[in-house]
């Protein structure tokens, strides 16, 4: 009885062990199926959901540095709002790319997508709609176009701009080469301050540009300007680039200011690309009228006097425009 008793007991044991062998093995399998489901799932993750996830800005075919700038800006900043991955309806890589070292997609539409358009209400300033692009289907793509010319657009993502808009070596060691060749004779061991002025003249005088209210600064607010800087620090050293340095070099006299203490430095036969990267190495902005000084004023990054006419009142441009919105808030405007 007691052996009977016994081998029941063995038996039991037996199976019991089997059955636990049995399930910790068919546990294993399935928290192995589990774990290649969630790895799948992420590695998936990874890439984007839909083809047509993008979103494009339209750039136009005829327009400057400053303007190229911006339209980089928004559709960076409507990539970030929305979560899209950015790049330009152009193949031109010639304005931006002489400048600086970008990675940023240059392509054609995909045909296969269908497109959402939005065109950008204002010139010189935020357009409030652009929030509810977030809401588009992600199987459709965003197309830009118009004009996202606002520091709202920019300082939402100032630091990606910061660290992506680099300027080429070439015009880094042009900058610092004119600069430390321009150092005014006796300021070798002094503390100075250098201030960029940047004046737009040029195709804004072009009866085409002054139709519809675009404006040049006069050389009496370009005195205040330069007074405001020349008030506040011991030595200032200004260095004038222009499309018309030769006016700068007949209304920005020297003779106007005290000798000892400032020094006008003018940029002679330069390009865009260069002049923008001289007028960036310096400590504070002087800018006039339109968007090359605009930018060349936020990559100095100091203190900046602004234009306050930058359009004349009750033109058309005026109309499409919020100087609020052009302009930071910590910006200095004159008249």
């Amino acid at each position: 009885m007691r052996v009977t008793v016994t081998r029941c007991v063995v038996t039991f044991i037996s199976i019991t062990v089997l059955l636990i062998l049995f399930s910790t093995q068919k546990l294993s399998h399935l928290s192995s199926y589990f774990k290649s489901l969630i790895s799948q799932k992420a590695s998936s993750s990874d890439e984007p959901t839909f083809p047509c996830f993008t979103v494009g800005y339209a750039v136009p075919k005829s327009s400057g540095l400053g303007n190229h700038l911006f339209y980089y800006a928004g559709v960076k900043y409507v990539a970030w709002l929305t979560g899209r991955k950015p790049f330009l309806l152009t193949s031109k890589r010639k304005i931006l790319d002489k400048a600086f070292e970008l990675d940023i997609a240059r392509q054609d539409p995909n045909k296969e997508c269908i497109v959402a358009h939005f065109n950008h209400k204002y010139i010189y300033g935020y357009d409030d709609r652009v929030k509810h692009l977030k809401r588009v289907a992600g199987n459709v793509s965003i197309r830009l176009e118009g004009y996202f010319f606002s520091w709202k657009y920019v300082t939402p993502i100032e630091d990606l701009l910061r660290g992506e808009l680099r300027f080429r070596r070439n015009l880094t060691d042009f900058a610092e080469k004119f600069l430390l060749s321009s150092v005014p004779r006796g300021w070798e061991t002094a503390v100075f301050v250098r201030v960029g002025v940047h004046v737009r003249r040029g195709d804004f005088l072009h009866r085409r540009w002054v139709g519809i209210g675009l404006t040049v600064a006069d050389k009496l607010y370009l005195n205040r300007a330069m007074t405001f800087f020349i008030e506040r620090y011991s030595r200032v050293q200004f260095v004038v680039a222009s499309d018309d340095i030769g006016w700068c070099q007949k209304n920005i006299r020297l003779s106007s200011f005290n000798q000892q203490r400032v020094n006008i430095t003018f940029s002679i036969g330069h390009s865009a690309e260069q002049d923008l990267a001289l007028l960036a190495s310096c400590d504070h902005m002087i800018m006039s009228t339109g968007t090359y000084g605009w930018w060349a004023s936020w990559l100095a990054n100091g203190t900046t006097v602004y234009y306050k006419n930058f359009v004349r009142p009750g033109s058309n441009i005026w109309r499409k425009s919020r100087a609020a919105d052009l302009f930071p808030p910590s910006w200095i405007g004159m008249n």
